[in-house]
């Protein structure tokens, strides 16, 4: 039986193609989609297919390039936009959910206020998270700190009281939920990681293989596959190199959403400046209208460009270490150089060097710094080779991709 399906979701970079992915996947299928997101979302959404309906209080930016996040300000912004908003959230989902009848909600990781407003309304209720597990949880520290998993007595110890920290962080924000749950007759949490729990399902679209999950799994997770697809605003390949040139290619893709990103990117254009390398730039829409100091013919800028035409072609790639570059980076078996700026990249970092695909450096790394790891990654054949086991299995679960099965399932049974 076909059914109606409501995505919640705002730009947050990295989120938006699997979100397009999810609407395209599931009218595959033969089911409706709607979409309620940021008035900017409307082309994109009806393009793909899904009924649109914007917000009319606070997620009302009509230009994407805006930054409402800010979270490269203070971490901290990210957590009121996901849960200090949730009145909002859960008020225009209902009225969403009644006007169109919807069958089923699924919040975005940034809106999991719109789980509350399933709840409310008794459908079933999935959260979509665009990157590896978050939480913290059994044999794993949480996300946000960029660490590994520590399988001992003292790992234990420190996932413990990091798992406090984590709690009391996003508790902050628990006394407003449990009103506002109150308020509609529903259990208070002692939690607010318990908000993300109560979902039906939460699919997690990476690969397993590459992640850090949490074990034993909690009953709703579901892997999915990593999206590969490249953003929706992606060129076609601008440049042509020559035949002739045998110089290895060094992509620096540093975030598509405004991070603070232009002093990170002129300290890689000057690393690789400095080598016998073919460089190139792509900005993305966060800066394309910067101006960068190019000091060497080598290396080439541009606004945007289809991971999927370039990275082929490359032998490292220079990232903030945002999922989807890394995905598609590892599928295609070239080695990364990470520089997390912030969100989940610090923990996307940590994955590549524990899968030995790569270097992880600060984001104030100087341009000396970036051009000697550029070097040990290109003279050191470990790295390419252990991108191209870890890419291989990340591919097998891509192509295994499950998320419209994923949603079905809440019907069954």
């Amino acid at each position: 039986m076909k059914k109606r399906f409501l995505i919640v979701t705002i730009e947050g970079g990295g989120n938006i193609p699997p979100v397009l992915h999810t609407i395209r996947t599931l009218q595959e299928k033969g089911h409706s989609v709607y979409l309620l997101s940021e008035p900017w979302f409307k082309e994109l959404a009806e393009t793909n297919g899904a009924i649109f309906i914007p917000f009319r209080e606070y997620f009302t930016k009509t230009e994407r390039k805006k930054d409402i996040l800010e979270d490269w300000k203070d971490k901290n912004n990210s957590f009121k936009i996901m849960f200090g908003t949730a009145r909002i959230v859960v008020k225009e989902t209902i009225e969403a959910i009644r006007k169109y009848q919807i069958n089923a909600v699924i919040a975005d990781l940034l809106i999991p206020g719109a789980l509350i407003a399933a709840e409310i309304m008794n459908i079933p209720r999935a959260m979509l998270f665009h990157m590896p597990e978050y939480l913290p949880g059994p044999n794993r520290p949480p996300g946000g700190l960029g660490i590994l998993p520590l399988d001992n007595i003292f790992g234990r110890l420190r996932d413990k009281l990091l798992a406090s920290i984590f709690h009391i962080i996003f508790d902050k924000y628990l006394p407003d939920i449990n009103i506002l749950r109150k308020e509609f007759g529903l259990l208070p949490f002692n939690h607010l990681t318990e908000l993300f729990h109560s979902a039906d399902l939460r699919i997690i679209q990476t690969s397993k293989s590459f992640d850090f999950p949490i074990v034993p799994a909690p009953g709703n997770v579901w892997y999915s596959g990593p999206i590969l697809d490249d953003p929706d605003w992606a060129g076609e390949h601008p440049i042509q190199w020559t035949n002739e040139d045998r110089r290895p290619l060094v992509v620096i893709a540093i975030s598509s959403t405004f991070q603070n990103q232009k002093q990170v990117i002129q300290n890689c254009i000057y690393a690789l400046s400095k080598l016998d390398v073919q460089g190139l730039v792509t900005l993305g829409p966060a800066m394309e209208s910067e101006i960068f100091d190019i000091p060497s013919r080598n290396v080439k800028v541009v606004a945007n460009a289809a991971h999927a035409l370039i990275f082929p072609d490359a032998s490292c790639i220079i990232t903030h270490a945002g999922h989807g570059t890394v995905m598609r980076a590892l599928v295609n078996g070239i080695p990364l150089l990470c520089l997390p700026m912030g969100r989940d990249q610090g923990d996307n970092a940590a994955k590549v060097v524990y899968h030995g695909a790569g270097i992880k450096l600060s984001k104030g790394a100087s341009s000396t710094v970036i051009r000697k790891a550029v070097t040990k990654i290109l003279s050191n054949p470990s790295y390419r080779l252990n991108a191209e086991i870890i890419g291989t299995k990340i591919k097998a679960d891509a192509e295994m991709e499950s998320v419209a099965v994923a949603l079905e399932s809440l019907f069954k049974g």
